[in-house]
């Protein structure tokens, strides 16, 4: 009977699952501040700078803001995992439910114009449904972070996270 465990011991060892591997390792919390590359932030504040107000309303009107600022991102970040803080802007509400949304610092980002830059906005993707109840309410989610864009008529992201836990944050 020893003989058997060892070898099931043994094979664990040396083959170890993904997922196995992925569950043990400590989620690494990630603030929005740490989703920019060295430098970005003053570059953001240059562009702001450059551009009027007056201009980006008599240019567009009524129409959505242009989305300000760059791909650039953490190249660090890509394959860890990570736990950070945000708000859920659903990409596919159904009662209630939502499998894909936007990860942003804000409440109201992407609603309200101009939505932030891409890299600080999450895409994220859930294999299950996720029950939002408020989404004026922060959340955390955790998962593995990915330096992958994702497209989309309410604001790009430059990162993606393949969620695996996902709670409202307590205060």
């Amino acid at each position: 009977m020893h003989k058997f465990f060892a070898i099931i011991a043994l094979i664990l060892l040396a083959f170890p699952s993904a997922s196995f591997a992925q569950n043990d390792t400590v989620a690494e919390v990630v603030m929005w501040e740490d989703l920019l590359p060295e430098g970005e932030l003053e570059r953001l504040e240059r562009l702001m700078a450059q551009m009027q107000y007056s201009t980006l309303l008599s240019h567009f009107g009524d129409q959505q803001s242009p989305q300000i600022g760059t791909f650039n991102v953490v190249e660090e970040l890509n394959g860890r995992r990570i736990r950070m803080p945000g708000f859920v802007l659903p990409l596919d509400l159904e009662a209630g439910s939502v499998r894909e949304f936007l990860l942003v610092p804000y409440f109201g980002a992407c609603v309200h114009v101009p939505p932030p830059p891409p890299n600080q906005i999450v895409y994220v993707r859930s294999e299950t449904p996720l029950r939002v109840e408020e989404l004026w309410e922060p959340v955390w989610v955790e998962g593995v972070m990915s330096t992958e864009r994702h497209m989309n008529e309410l604001g790009d992201a430059a990162y993606t996270l393949a969620l695996s836990s996902f709670e409202r944050y307590r205060y």
